[in-house]
């Protein structure tokens, strides 16, 4: 490409492959850049997407939290928690952290063990499987639902309806018939389960969200109502299936074209946990957040005006060279890894515990099975929406 040419388009199918060329070129050559046939702006660079996370007074979540979605007025309620600013997000996330994280994820690691045992073990001794669909796709669904308390025969729908809600056709930011269908799919299935639990708790988030007082300033404190809980429940549902599945895709992909790396993790597992921030630094699965500016905000000079689309690119800015050495290089026993694929400041991710604890957990179990494989690279396909990026199928021949 020339230096007129410089193009980023969240919609194209060619860049969700391989956007890394096009990312370094806009850090070096239009940190702040901006794309007049969507009327978006982007920032690439590490400083600049941290520093913006952090500015909820300039760069707001309430008009929309993904390019396609942002509009001129704030969301109506209800809204779920990642389309608030503070004070109000604030508020929900404190009463969030005293359900959702109240000694449950800690309590989860023998349970996702036993689900990754019972998964990779029907592949020992076989020719291959496809680590996405047979394992990566599987595993967050199961976990997500049994937190919430859905019942283990709906799993499989709930992925199917999550991914097809997030799909984009090639040239369409819009979602899909079918996507509609789906995401009405999810969110009858959402309602039947607060009805459920309005008549009976259960030991499971989705009741504690019920019986815990949401404290905000200068209000009483009061219960979640139904529409509040199903915004809940459909934000942890589709973030926390869709980011892992394509977390351990990436993990599958990257550690085949990196054998070096994934031998140095059989011979030493306790390097996983530093190899799973590696991962999460060198191809986020979430690498594109978006924000609205509430008033005018100056990057290198250039003046991004207040009622703006925003992209911050958490992706480009896990391989930006100002923060990095080697920034393109993958490397396991990588010290010092400061990464905001998980977000920063008052969004960072609420499943983030959850997703260290799953790709660790299932990275163990994958390497004691399986300590070589390659990928048949010709039939790597990638989901391709413009939020969340990675493979939809990894077929592993061992």
């Amino acid at each position: 490409m020339t230096a007129t040419d410089l193009r980023w388009d969240p919609f194209d199918r060619t860049l969700h492959a391989e956007p890394y060329t096009v990312w370094r070129r806009m850090r070096d050559e239009a940190p702040v850049y901006y794309n007049q046939e969507f009327d978006f702006y982007a920032l690439s660079r590490f400083d600049d997407v941290m520093n913006a996370s952090l500015d909820t007074e300039s760069f707001s979540s309430e008009h929309g939290i993904t390019l396609d979605m942002i509009t001129e007025d704030p969301w109506g309620d209800p809204k779920a928690m990642i389309m608030m600013d503070p004070p109000n997000h604030t508020a929900m996330r404190k009463m969030v952290n005293r359900t959702f994280f109240r000694s449950r994820i800690a309590k989860l690691e023998d349970y996702v063990r036993d689900l990754c045992r019972g998964y990779l073990d029907r592949y020992v001794g076989s020719g291959g499987f496809d680590y996405v669909n047979d394992f990566s796709a599987k595993l967050p669904v199961m976990v997500i639902s049994s937190l919430l308390g859905f019942p283990e025969e709906d799993h499989d729908n709930l992925r199917v309806w999550s991914d097809a809600q997030v799909h984009r056709d090639e040239g369409n930011p819009e979602r899909s018939a079918a996507g509609d269908e789906a995401s009405a799919n999810l969110f009858q299935y959402y309602r039947q389960q607060i009805e459920l639990r309005r008549r009976n708790r259960l030991t499971d988030v989705v009741s504690d969200l019920m019986d815990s007082d949401l404290v905000e300033p200068d209000v009483d404190p009061r219960r979640l109502d139904d529409g509040e809980l199903l915004v809940f429940i459909a934000m942890i549902n589709v973030a926390g299936n869709e980011t892992v599945a394509r977390l351990l895709g990436w993990a599958a992909l990257t550690l085949a074209r990196n054998p070096d790396q994934r031998a140095k993790l059989v011979a030493d597992p306790s390097l996983i946990g530093n190899a799973v921030e590696e991962l999460l630094r060198y191809d986020a699965p979430s690498p594109v957040q978006g924000r609205f500016t509430l008033r005018d905000s100056t990057y290198h000079g250039t003046v991004i005006p207040a009622g703006s689309k925003v992209a911050l690119l958490t992706g480009s800015a896990g391989r930006d060279e100002r923060q990095y050495e080697r920034a393109d290089t993958f490397d396991v026993t990588r010290t010092g890894i400061r990464h905001i694929s998980f977000g920063h400041g008052s969004h960072f991710c609420l499943g983030a515990a959850l997703a260290r604890l799953e790709a660790r957990v299932a990275l163990e179990e994958t390497l004691k099975r399986f300590p070589d494989w390659t990928v048949d690279e010709s039939n790597v396909a990638y989901v391709h929406t413009n939020s969340v990026r990675g493979p939809a199928s990894v077929p592993v021949l061992l």
